[in-house]
C-alpha cells in the first residue's frame, strides 16, 4: 500500500538530507543559497510568483490538455496529488537546490557570473541527471534536441536565480515543469 507513495518519502528524505548536510558541513545558512522566508521576499517577488505560476500552468495545460482531462476523470486524485504531484515538486526543489543553490552559487563566487552560470548549467544539462537521453538518442536522434530545451530552460532558471537570489521561485517553476512533463506521464501509466 505504501509503494505508490515511496517517491514522496524518498524525495522528502533526500531534500532534507541535502539541506542538513549543507548547513552542517559547509557552515552556510540556507538563506545564503536563496532559501529565505516569505517576509524577506521583495514585493516584486511576491507578485511575480503567482503570475509566473499561473502563466506556466496555462501554457503547460494547453499542451497536455488530453492528459489533464484523463486525470480529472480519475477517482484517486488525492492519491495522485500526494504520491505524484508532491514528489515532482520536491524533485524540482531538490534539483534547483543542488544545481543553482549550491553549484551555481559557488561557481559564480569563484569564477564570476558568466562562467559560473554557464558551467553550472552545462553540468545540469549534460550531467548525470539527464545523461539517459544520450542512450535514448542511439535509437531516436530527436532526444538530442531535448538537451537544447533543457539547456535553454536551465539558462532561464540560472539567470532568474542570479538576478533574484530567490531559490523558491525557481524550485516551484521546476517542480511544475516536472509535474506536467514527468508526473502526468507517470499518472497515465497508473492503473485506474
Amino acid at each position: 500500500a505504501l509503494r505508490p507513495c515511496w517517491p514522496l518519502l524518498e524525495m522528502s528524505l533526500l531534500a532534507a538530507l541535502a539541506c542538513w548536510l549543507t548547513v552542517r558541513f559547509s557552515g552556510v545558512c540556507l538563506s545564503q543559497l536563496g532559501l529565505y522566508s516569505w517576509p524577506r521576499w521583495s514585493p516584486t517577488e511576491r507578485l511575480y510568483l503567482p503570475q509566473i505560476v499561473l502563466i506556466s500552468v496555462v501554457v503547460f495545460s494547453f499542451f497536455v490538455s488530453a492528459d489533464l482531462e484523463a486525470l480529472l476523470s480519475r477517482r484517486d486524485l488525492w492519491q495522485i496529488g500526494f504520491c505524484v504531484f508532491v514528489p515532482q515538486m520536491i524533485w524540482g526543489f531538490y534539483q534547483e537546490f543542488l544545481y543553482r543553490g549550491l553549484l551555481q552559487t559557488e561557481l559564480v563566487r569563484r569564477w564570476g557570473r558568466l562562467s559560473g552560470i554557464l558551467v553550472s548549467n552545462l553540468i545540469f544539462t549534460f550531467g548525470p541527471l539527464h545523461a539517459y537521453h544520450f542512450a535514448l538518442a542511439r535509437t531516436n536522434l530527436s532526444h538530442l534536441w531535448i538537451f537544447a530545451g533543457i539547456f535553454s530552460i536551465g539558462i532561464f532558471f540560472a539567470v532568474l536565480f542570479y538576478r533574484s537570489g530567490n531559490l523558491w521561485i525557481i524550485a516551484i517553476l521546476h517542480g511544475l515543469g516536472d509535474w506536467f512533463i514527468d508526473g502526468l506521464a507517470h499518472v497515465s501509466r497508473m492503473p485506474k
